[in-house]
């Protein structure tokens, strides 16, 4: 499974990688490892979007996802009419699969690459990441944990996207891993706080302080740069004075 994860971008590449992995997916509609507390990642998601639905599971029709274009985000739609191969990088945020009812299974991300082809005449798409690629619930499957904490961390962000020029783009060139530091960064911060406070009920922090080890150790550049990217989401502009709100608390 890691030949997921190499950096290959052109079309025929892009089929030898995946023709690798098609196998699992053959009776499946989806498929995804890891997810936290199993392993931290590299993750990816498999997902076979057929030309009729088999009734037998779960069957998408579309994949609903995050890419960047000039330094912004678009939610980009992917189905089994959509021309192929396919090799993109995504971005963080939401990965919905919708079958044909309008039911969905959810998944959050920190970005990663997207190579997709057709095999048989079903369209079969890899999400590859370096940081892990958390359910959040759906028909089919329950809730990661830690999804909670991400989707909260993801609605912090989008008020930074929202009032602090420059951070959109700043979050857009940030690599996966930079994002999930930041996440990770500004979670142990948070627990820690919450332990000052007395809070003892904090299931999720014991993970966090294992993952700070380990990404402090293995990725220290990323870590470093994660630092960077929470300053930017509170710099203030200098013509329009604090980047948000007073009453928004974004970070400890």
């Amino acid at each position: 499974m890691p030949v997921l994860l190499e950096s290959r971008h052109d079309a025929a590449d892009a089929e030898i990688r995946i023709g690798e992995v098609a196998g699992p997916i053959r009776h499946w509609g989806f498929l995804a490892h890891p997810d936290l507390p199993d392993r931290p990642g590299p993750a990816w998601l498999l997902v076979a979007i057929r030309p009729a639905p088999t009734l037998r599971h779960f069957d998408p029709e579309a994949v609903d996802y995050w890419v960047t274009t000039h330094g912004r985000g678009t939610r980009r739609t992917l189905t089994h009419a959509t021309p192929m191969p396919l090799s993109d990088d995504f971005s963080w945020g939401l990965i919905r699969l919708v079958d044909r009812l309008g039911v969905s299974n959810e998944y959050l991300t920190f970005g990663g690459r997207l190579d997709a082809l057709s095999l048989d005449d079903v369209v079969v798409a890899a999400f590859a990441s370096p940081a892990p690629l958390l359910r959040r619930g759906g028909h089919s499957q329950g809730w990661d944990a830690g999804a909670d904490a991400v989707g909260a961390f993801f609605g912090r962000v989008m008020v930074a996207v929202d009032f602090t020029p420059g951070f959109e783009a700043a979050l857009a060139s940030a690599t996966p891993l930079t994002r999930y530091c930041a996440f990770v960064r500004d979670a142990t911060a948070r627990a820690a706080v919450g332990a000052a406070g007395g809070r003892r009920d904090d299931d999720l922090a014991p993970l966090l302080a294992t993952e700070a080890r380990r990404l402090v150790t293995n990725a220290p550049s990323d870590w470093a740069a994660a630092a960077e990217l929470l300053a930017a989401a509170t710099a203030p502009d200098q013509e329009t004075g604090p980047a948000v709100s007073p009453r928004t608390h974004l970070w400890p």
